[in-house]
């Protein structure tokens, strides 16, 4: 209440929380530049006269007490595989950047917003000056240091909530960032994040194509599903935005998938669902993973075929979400940026696996 209230206080509070945040970041990197390179375990590193940062979801979020979980194909491996390709391509035309070879170090997020965080001060680490004059190894003898290379940009993240969170590091240094997958509507405020770019347009662009299929199908009682985050809170929000200006659809319940879901969570939420049978559409704003556990407790509770979902760029055309799972996603609409595909083959011995 006290933030509705007073507008001023509320933006106090939130200048001061960002100014601990960023405090405590550059303590961070500090200490973990002190001595010696951060160590990426989960990494790529390919030399070049120039590199450029990745950041890709190789791996799932973990368990509780494991950051990383079991490996994703078509939203990391795949995507990592497609930059390190263009990388390829480019080193291979004489034309394109003579005498110039561009090079990459690439990390794994798996798929968790602070876990990118920690692997991304990578990128920032050659910018930072310390003063090592007084180091000494045991002997006596001056430490040899390895010199970090300097990123002269970022390509990713992939989850939108990963993006902001490195975003407002990369900022600091002045170092651009395009992400190929990130359409949380927040990362379009060009005065918060200025280093920051995207090649996928933002989710209010998807929102109304969700609005415009549940107009022509006649649906006009529909529940909505969101991951908890930037980019399920924020798409939901922009779909009922944009409803109540269409007019003529009613939002049943709108339903939020936890940051540290269980099963349980997902067949709680296929029993709310079923409270309101009628509004049988369904719209998800959801990560692949989360999709793959609506669906699941749909099968668990006998539900298949109740509802027709309609599921955002995050499900789009990828078969992760509905492996195994085909009977229970039977009919379901999904939305997907306009793309192209390109012919071509990569290895991964092209870079070396550290």
């Amino acid at each position: 209440m006290v933030v509705l209230r007073h507008g001023a206080v509320a933006q106090q509070l939130h200048t001061s929380h960002f100014t601990w945040r960023v405090l405590w970041v550059m303590k961070a990197l500090c200490d973990l530049t002190a001595p010696q390179e951060i160590y990426a375990p989960h990494s790529i590193r390919m030399e070049g006269d120039l590199t450029l940062g990745g950041l890709f979801p190789v791996h799932a979020r973990g368990t509780p007490g494991e950051p990383c979980g079991d490996i994703k194909k078509e939203n990391g491996i795949h995507r990592l595989e497609a930059m390190m390709y263009a990388l390829d391509q480019i080193n291979g035309d004489e034309d394109l950047l003579p005498n110039i070879t561009l090079g990459a170090r690439v990390l794994d997020t798996c798929s968790r917003d602070t876990y990118a965080l920690e692997q991304s001060l990578t990128f920032v680490q050659a910018l930072i000056q310390k003063d090592t004059s007084d180091v000494r190894c045991t002997n006596g003898e001056p430490p040899v240091f390895v010199k970090p290379e300097k990123v002269v940009g970022v390509i990713g993240a992939s989850a939108s909530s990963v993006s902001i969170m490195v975003a407002n590091i990369l900022r600091l240094f002045q170092i651009p960032q395009i992400s190929y997958a990130s359409t949380a509507p927040e990362l379009s405020d060009d005065r918060r994040y200025d280093f920051f770019s995207r090649v996928v347009p933002p989710d209010s662009f998807q929102a109304q194509a969700m609005v415009d299929i549940v107009k022509a199908m006649g649906w006009n009682y529909v529940a909505t599903v969101a991951s908890e985050g930037p980019y399920g809170e924020k798409g939901v929000d922009a779909f009922q935005q944009l409803s109540r200006d269409a007019g003529g659809i009613c939002i049943a319940q709108s339903l939020k998938i936890p940051h540290n879901h269980k099963q349980e969570h997902f067949d709680k939420i296929i029993r709310l669902l079923l409270d309101t049978r009628y509004a049988r559409a369904v719209i998800l704003f959801a990560s692949d993973e989360d999709i793959r556990g609506i669906l699941n407790a749909s099968k668990r509770a006998d539900q298949v075929g109740h509802f027709l979902w309609i599921g955002s760029d995050s499900w789009g055309a990828k078969n992760s979400p509905v492996f195994q799972l085909e009977e229970a996603a039977h009919g379901a609409i999904t939305i997907l940026p306009k793309r192209a595909t390109i012919a071509g083959r990569w290895g991964l011995q092209e870079g070396t696996l550290i």
